[in-house]
């Protein structure tokens, strides 16, 4: 009898490592005074996301106290808590088993304070960029205000993530980022597409790697010959553009944004010169909104307020702008007559250098 208690025993102590080892889980608490919490993969596009666990998670607050659980995952995930009331906390790496920690939205906040004895190896792998350059970086990046500073910061940004990548080809960390970046500004991004292959090859196997590698290429192909767009003009009318309507122009400045989009519009401002300058010598631009249906109104008005003259049409809440992993705004292309994009994401005063060398 006694050695059949013992087997009992310890077939329960064994089942129950197997579940630990099988789940995580994360406590969490905060001084938010909002009712719920909840936790997502850095809010990056689902085709990143391996479908075969879960990975949003929400729950109500309880005394100042959520908690998370879930099946493992199969390899490091980085999340961030969105709080409706002051958006998302910082990022912080889940690798599996459980954890506990702390994040404040006090005054925008939003620190992840986690003890060291339960930080996973990825979580301190992050600290350790974060240490290294990378969270000066980001702060020194939501203080600037000009598209060109963020542009500017983006590069060093990228260098450095692709830095720690060299050193260590086994990190998770590095890959997330990587994805959280391209999933913000869906751009073909030469330094990713030549950086990528240093990692190690169990991480090439992941669904994460892959989709990363599969959009760079789909970036890098990107092309505007024979492609039409369904959209709407001034009047609200439904049109099909294509770069083919515009073959009379020499230079196409295809243009994304958005009515309310500060850095959009401060871009915007210094193209009505240069439209004016140019456009009898064979330039356009054409401005395609990603407005949602409730900023319809607004659109129309910056416009007409703004003295935007050039061609505009809206795609009513980014549907053709998401087929083609826009999400970045201002996003500009600048065309050929056939369609070939010439140049992305020129600043104004390298456009204006461009257009002044190739239209005389």
């Amino acid at each position: 009898m006694n050695k059949q208690i013992l087997i009992l025993i310890l077939l329960i102590s064994v089942l129950s490592c197997k579940q630990e080892n099988n789940h995580f889980s994360v406590k969490i608490k905060t001084e938010t005074k909002s009712d719920s919490l909840s936790m997502y993969p850095s809010f990056v596009s689902e085709k990143f996301l391996d479908s075969s666990y879960t990975m949003l998670f929400k729950a109500k607050i309880e005394n100042g106290t959520v908690e998370f659980s879930g099946n493992k995952p199969s390899h490091p995930i980085m999340f961030d808590f969105f709080d409706m009331n002051y958006g998302l906390s910082e990022k912080f790496f889940i690798d599996g088993g459980s954890t506990e920690l702390f994040v404040s939205f006090a005054n925008n906040n939003k620190e992840i304070i986690i003890p060291d004895k339960l930080k996973s190896q990825s979580q301190k792998e992050y600290e350790s960029l974060k240490e290294y350059g990378l969270d000066s970086l980001n702060k020194l990046w939501s203080s600037v205000k000009t598209v060109e500073e963020r542009r500017d910061i983006g590069v060093e940004k990228d260098s450095l993530i692709i830095n720690f990548i060299s050193k260590n080809p086994n990190s998770y960390v590095p890959l997330w980022l990587l994805v959280d970046n391209f999933s913000k500004k869906s751009e073909y991004n030469k330094l990713y597409d030549e950086s990528i292959n240093l990692f190690s090859n169990e991480i090439k196997q992941t669904h994460l790697f892959k989709q990363l590698k599969s959009s760079l290429t789909e970036s890098k192909s990107l092309t505007f010959v024979n492609k039409e767009f369904e959209l709407k003009n001034l009047n609200l009318e439904n049109v099909n553009f294509g770069i083919n309507d515009l073959k009379s122009k020499k230079i196409i400045l295809l243009d994304f944004w958005f009515s309310n989009c500060a850095p959009c519009l401060r871009d915007m401002d210094k193209y009505i010169s240069l439209y004016e300058k140019y456009n009898e010598l064979g330039f356009e631009i054409v401005s395609i909104s990603s407005d949602k249906t409730n900023e319809i109104d607004n659109w129309k008005s910056v416009i007409t307020k703004k003295g935007f003259i050039w061609t505009h049409y809206l795609d009513e809440n980014a549907v053709e702008t998401h087929k083609i992993n826009i999400r970045s705004f201002p996003t500009t292309f600048l065309l050929g007559k056939d369609g070939k994009i010439i140049k992305r994401n020129l600043k104004p005063e390298q456009l204006s250098v461009y257009l002044a060398e190739n239209l005389k």
